[in-house]
């Protein structure tokens, strides 16, 4: 039966290509690549000589049926690799694992090195939720619109972003959520890798006054508004019985209260515990008011 496997390569440093994947490139009868150029230099560097062909965003529909009628009429295993990173993810390669499956052709990806998923585990940010979103439109009027529609959904956005667009990126992201957090990460598993976090306006001015700062491949991972519409900023400050106290006073139960936090990404103990606070806090300003008389029968 054929095979299909989706494997990941390093997104800089060589040394994330796992031994798995390594094994199964050497041992595949055909690797399909987003540049063969790229990828050639790759298997050089591991002494690994299967052969290779082309398969890219401009021949991917034409090419994933040539494979797939050739893994039909034979018994093959084949690779796809993109340049960096994991195929089908903001990459191409979802056209072939589609009409893989189709075919019935078995799928196998072979995790390894993913940009956004580094980029998240740097960001710091506690929320388990977030909408993948790739590269956004690149006209402003566009890619306003864009940032506008991620408000109210999940509280992390995660972007890519190429050296030359970063900036009108971040003054776009000033532009229609001033003061949210964010954190931008560059060269990601290389040498001169960083990640800036904190206010929109600081990581702007920060990236806009080096210009050395401006090379690589970037991540971004922006807290937006959560589906009340609340700045992300301001959720921050607020401390989780505020939100509560918050939620209540807008007509939301106790329990609605505490379940749209953990949709949020709080964590379902740290919850439970400022419920209690704010329960206990409740209780002392009622038996206060009643010490002093200003409640009655």
């Amino acid at each position: 039966m054929s095979v299909l496997y989706l494997i990941a390569t390093p997104i800089g440093n060589l040394e994330d290509l796992s031994p798995r994947a390594q094994r199964l490139l050497g041992e595949c009868d055909l690797i399909l690549a987003e540049d063969t150029r790229v990828t050639r230099k790759l298997l050089s560097a591991f002494g690994i000589s299967t052969p290779l062909e082309s398969s890219h965003q401009h021949n991917e529909a034409g090419k994933a049926q040539q494979i797939i009628a050739r893994m039909r009429e034979h018994t093959l295993r084949i690779a796809l690799v993109t340049d960096a990173g994991t195929p089908a993810v903001s990459d191409p390669g979802a056209l072939l694992v589609a009409a893989a499956h189709q075919a019935g052709i078995r799928v196998i990806a072979v995790p390894g090195p993913s940009a956004f998923a580094a980029a998240l585990s740097a960001a710091g940010f506690e929320h388990t939720a977030f909408t993948f979103y790739g590269f956004l439109p690149r006209k402003q009027k566009e890619l306003k619109e864009a940032l506008e529609s991620m408000r109210g959904g999940a509280p992390l956005a995660v972007m890519y972003e190429s050296p030359h667009r970063v900036l009108p990126l971040l003054k776009a992201i000033q532009a229609v959520y001033p003061g949210c957090m964010l954190s931008v990460s560059r060269e990601l598993s290389k040498l001169h890798e960083q990640t800036v976090r904190g206010r929109v306006e600081n990581v702007l001015a920060r990236f806009a006054a080096d210009e050395g700062l401006l090379r690589g491949e970037f991540v971004l991972v922006m807290e937006v508004p959560g589906a009340e519409g609340v700045s992300s900023s301001l959720q921050e400050a607020l401390s989780l019985e505020g939100q509560l106290a918050d939620a209540l006073a807008g007509g939301s139960s106790l329990r609605e209260a505490m379940a749209k936090l953990q949709r949020d990404g709080h964590r379902k103990n740290a919850v439970y515990a400022a419920s209690l606070k704010l329960k206990t806090i409740a209780k002392s300003l009622l038996n206060a008011a009643l010490d002093e008389g200003e409640l009655t029968d």
